[in-house]
């Protein structure tokens, strides 16, 4: 128990400030709600007990508990409305209810419009909801009213920005704009650090990154990140002198895209990992009864398609295609589907004409069992794949794996206006 909860005389103020220490410590303790009562019991005024009840609940997956502790709390009015409605807004963002959320960020500007936090949250509500280039906008100008305002605050607002542009898909040169500045404000960020990086090699920008990556070092000589990326950019400039290749050659491919979309999606809960896990709670039975059980870590390693599918599930059931409910009954392969076509194309690669593993980088994911596949290829796109050539489907495999998330009922991560792009003609 801290020094202040020991000098507290009055019953209720000490049983609030234990319950707040429990939460602080043990977010789920099943003492808080006890402590929180009482103190309600001894002074229905104190309605911050309330906010922490709900806490308790959300932090517990009891959502719809703490959804109405808040809507209640909302309904009287008092002193803790605009927390309230504060509560309200980033629980249903973090269930991505964002017109919910939309309705509560607005209703606190309403009531307090002078909080750069408040205008920021409403940025990045917009773009989650709405329109991505206006939720963007709207997050320079809650900087700038930071800067006004606040400016103490402005290393945070910087980061929060530079932060939600990645989460938010936009364009790279868009992102390293707003994460340059803070970075050198708060030059210790981790994240901002190797996100940056990250974002220089997708620009194919290897002196920047070598450059930046050293400056990281030297700020921070123990960082276990950015030697192994500074190794890769290094190999890679090598590489394209030793062999004379153009770094235009390698935009071709998209060949640094796919560690830029990896971060990407790993920050924003978007990944191909994250479809997959999220299709366990939704897949009907039919198709889940189709599926083949996941392959060995050592197996699915050593796949020439992806690991990530290979651990979750070893492919599917021939012919069951449909059950994914998309326009064309496409099914998983196999690891070892995948190894048998390679080794064939490997064998004769003039019976494959579309499948030449010299020129362009390629991923079989899925068939129709009749001579068309689900594919990832340059920039790390989804492409269809048949007789009469590649078509794009998609930004990513993901994109098509979210859709069906989606399709089967289950809520859906991505920024509204991006969704959807992974269905024409899949």
């Amino acid at each position: 128990m801290s020094d202040m909860t020991e000098r507290i005389t009055d019953p209720a103020e000490r049983d609030a400030e234990l319950a707040w220490e429990l939460y602080e410590a043990q977010p789920t303790h099943p003492e808080i709600p006890r402590l929180a009562m009482r103190v309600l019991l001894a002074q229905p005024g104190r309605s911050g007990m309330r906010i922490l009840l709900a806490r308790w609940h959300d932090a517990r997956g009891e959502v719809d508990e703490a959804r109405k502790v808040l809507h209640d709390l909302v309904g009287l009015h008092d002193q803790q409305f605009v927390n309230a409605v504060r509560e309200l807004r980033d629980l249903e963002a973090h269930e991505r209810n964002y017109d919910q959320a939309l309705h509560w960020a607005r209703l606190v500007l309403r009531r307090e419009p002078d909080g750069w936090f408040d205008h920021m949250r409403l940025a990045v509500l917009v773009a989650m909801a709405d329109d991505l280039e206006t939720g963007w906008d709207m997050m320079d100008e809650a900087v700038a009213m930071c800067a006004r305002t606040a400016a103490d605050a402005m290393p945070g607002a910087l980061t929060y920005r530079a932060l939600h542009l990645l989460i938010t898909f936009a364009p790279v040169p868009r992102f390293l704009e707003a994460a340059r500045p803070a970075f050198e404000a708060d030059p210790g960020s981790e994240f901002l650090a190797h996100a940056m990086a990250y974002a220089y090699m997708h620009e194919y920008r290897f002196d920047d990154a070598e450059a930046h990556l050293l400056g990281m070092l030297r700020i921070d000589p123990t960082d276990e990140v950015a030697p192994p990326l500074l190794n890769m950019i290094r190999t890679i400039m090598d590489s394209l002198d030793e062999h004379e290749v153009s770094v235009d050659l390698l935009r071709e491919q998209g060949l640094m895209e796919f560690s830029w979309k990896s971060l990407r999606a790993n920050e924003s809960g978007t990944s191909l990992a994250h479809a997959l896990a999220a299709l366990d709670d939704v897949m009907p039975a039919e198709l889940r009864a189709v599926l083949r059980p996941p392959a060995p870590a050592e197996i699915a390693a050593e796949s020439g398609g992806d690991r990530d599918i290979a651990l979750w599930r070893d492919g599917q059931q021939p012919g069951t295609g449909a059950l994914w409910g998309a326009d064309e009954p496409f099914r998983l392969l196999s690891v070892a589907e995948i190894a048998e076509m390679d080794a064939a194309i490997e064998a004769d690669p003039a019976a494959f004409p579309h499948w030449d593993a010299e020129e362009s980088y390629f991923s079989q994911l899925l068939t129709d069992d009749a001579g068309a596949y689900l594919i990832e290829g340059p920039h790390g796109c989804l492409y269809r794949r048949g007789p009469e050539g590649d078509v794009e489907l998609a930004p990513s495999a993901s994109d098509w794996f979210w859709d069906r998330v989606v399709a089967f009922g289950g809520a859906d991560p991505r920024p509204v206006a991006l969704r959807g792009q992974g269905a024409a003609g899949a």
